[in-house]
């Protein structure tokens, strides 16, 4: 089985069933329309055939051969509030700008980690 193989439903009925599973309920789509966020990955599976470079990568088959959203964080808009709101307790917290993201690169910190020993061995 290919890893991270795309997904895309092959009809409305799979397509509403894979909206309600993910997006109705991910913190990055309220479901009411007019309100937002609104998830940008939902609008180019709309837009976009599945192998157009721009078509969602976060739509893939899991390990298990079923489709998910990598993106898809779980939010119960009726009862979790709005994520975005500072006083909500609920909201997640936001990351924090000093941490280090991956993926970073490994040569790149290596490299640097070598070059602060060569100088302190050699005094510089």
């Amino acid at each position: 089985m290919e890893k991270n193989r795309k997904y895309c439903p092959s009809n409305g009925t799979e397509g509403s069933w894979f909206e309600d599973k993910f997006c109705m309920n991910c913190i990055h789509t309220n479901p009411d329309p007019c309100k937002k966020p609104q998830c940008e990955i939902w609008c180019r599976a709309l837009c976009w055939n599945v192998t157009d470079e721009h078509f969602p990568k976060e739509w893939i088959y899991d390990e298990n051969d079923k489709p998910t959203c990598t993106a898809w964080i779980k939010w119960d808009w009726g009862n979790d509030g709005d994520p975005n709101d500072g006083d909500n307790p609920k909201a997640p917290k936001p990351d924090d700008p000093n941490q280090l993201c991956m993926p970073f690169i490994i040569e790149e910190i290596e490299r640097n980690t070598v070059r602060r020993e060569e100088k302190f061995l050699l005094n510089i």
